[in-house]
């Protein structure tokens, strides 16, 4: 069989874990333990993007964002996400 090939992109992941959605730098696979740039452990799962809303809209994870920013020299983000 002929395999399809899905490209995935580390940088639009977003693995959300209590409520928070956070950034990793490589792409897990299901049942895998992630570690996430601000150190939020979880175990993960794969579901439809069309189903990410549950009721509530995840909010970013300010440790992430941080973390994230300052690899990329980005300035810190105005009230406290610096």
């Amino acid at each position: 069989m002929t395999a399809a090939t899905i490209y995935l992109d580390p940088a639009r992941i977003q693995p959300v874990i209590d409520g928070e959605w956070h950034r990793v730098t490589s792409i897990p696979l299901p049942g895998e333990e992630i570690i996430t740039l601000c150190g939020a452990r979880g175990t993960v799962e794969f579901d439809v993007y069309a189903r990410r809303n549950d009721g509530h809209v995840a909010t970013m994870c300010a440790g992430c964002d941080r973390e994230y920013r300052r690899a990329l020299g980005i300035p810190a983000q105005a009230r406290g996400r610096a």
